[in-house]
């Protein structure tokens, strides 16, 4: 489910007035306060447009969300996030948005907050899943929906390519990202179980278990270099104007890793969505984000080729799945769904996953 915002529209345009009109150097007025709809189950985003000097811009605001209330994530880092867009923005022609503030005091709005302007476009939405229609991919042709796959794995495979070890004797700041030496596959596989042993609380999923077990039994075997991943890297993350990349948006799990971890992020993601269809008996786009098409289509635009690719599916479906347990019980906490007797049916993918694992 979306985050729900609980800002007050007024309010909010009362506060950050002057705020923005400290940093512009004039008087500012904010208008059209508004959530989006249809995507976003972590950060709060707003949208608004400032007014000032006779102009009219508009802009989107992500805020870390209330850490007492089901947050997905323990850490929300807008300063990483800023970092990989202006990142991206400098090395390679994917278009992101531009970064406009960064605003680590907590006391404005009681969370920090970045602001970025605003980029045209249609996303495919979450909630309702797009493979349930009504989304813009209805108007494509199963051609066209095969071509935007592999639109989104070529701007991975730009987004690989940047020289991070250029970046930084550049002297662009990478703190935000982890060391970048060492086996990044156990680095992964660590951080996985901790997220896993964060989320679940006092409950235990052994489907969440028995796959990570997997994971590291049957480790890739040239996983390739260290490259900028994207992290949630899917098309519902981008914005289109028709066929059109105009955005790459949300990078609150940007990180460091091997390629395989974005593309196998991909082809997962659209596995999931298109099984959702399939249980409801709708058709959702069996066509769509083929694996084939996706490797394809990243290796002509300048990625490696992905040795063991399986694995790095396997893994995307675990990273959704302890995701899951978070987002699932934060329904649970709403009222809007019943705790199940059994932790696993937290996890709607969950024999998928576990026809993954036994396969």
């Amino acid at each position: 489910m979306p985050l729900p915002s609980k800002r007050d529209p007024a309010e909010l345009a009362r506060t950050l007035e002057p705020w923005f009109a400290e940093r512009v150097g004039a008087a500012c007025r904010i208008s059209d306060v508004g959530i989006p709809e249809g995507t976003g189950m972590s950060s709060e985003t707003l949208l608004f447009t400032i007014h000032h000097n006779d102009r009219s811009e508009p802009v989107v605001t992500r805020l870390r969300p209330d850490m007492t209330d089901w947050p997905v994530f323990p850490v929300y880092d807008l300063a990483a996030q800023a970092g990989a867009m202006n990142l991206v923005g400098r090395y390679t022609s994917v278009p992101v948005p531009n970064v406009r503030f960064v605003e680590s005091d907590e006391s404005l709005l009681g969370s920090p907050f970045l602001v970025m302007d605003r980029v045209g476009g249609r996303a495919l939405p979450d909630m309702p899943p797009y493979v349930f229609g009504g989304s813009f991919l209805d108007e494509f042709t199963v051609d066209d929906q095969r071509q935007l796959a592999r639109t989104v794995a070529s701007l991975q495979a730009q987004i690989h390519s940047i020289d991070l070890d250029r970046a930084r004797s550049d002297g662009f700041d990478l703190s935000f990202l982890p060391a970048l030496d060492g086996d990044d596959v156990s680095r992964l596989l660590t951080q996985q179980r901790a997220y896993y042993d964060w989320a679940r609380g006092d409950l235990r999923l052994p489907v969440i278990e028995r796959a990570l077990d997997w994971l590291a039994r049957h480790r890739p075997s040239n996983p390739g270099p260290t490259v900028l991943n994207w992290g949630d890297a899917r098309p519902g993350n981008v914005l289109f104007d028709g066929p059109t990349p105009t955005a790459v948006l949300d990078w609150e799990m940007v990180d460091a890793g091997p390629a395989g971890v974005d593309v196998g992020w991909l082809v997962f993601m659209h596995m999931f969505f298109q099984s959702l269809a399939d249980v409801f008996q709708m058709p959702g786009f069996p066509e769509f984000c083929r694996a084939d098409d996706v490797q394809q289509a990243y290796v002509a635009a300048g990625g490696r080729e992905i040795d063991d690719f399986d694995w790095y599916v396997i893994y995307a479906s675990l990273r959704f799945a302890a995701i899951a347990i978070r987002t699932s019980l934060r329904e649970v906490s709403y009222g809007n769904r019943e705790m199940p007797d059994d932790p696993e049916d937290l996890i709607m993918h969950k024999s998928m996953l576990y026809e993954q694992i036994d396969g």
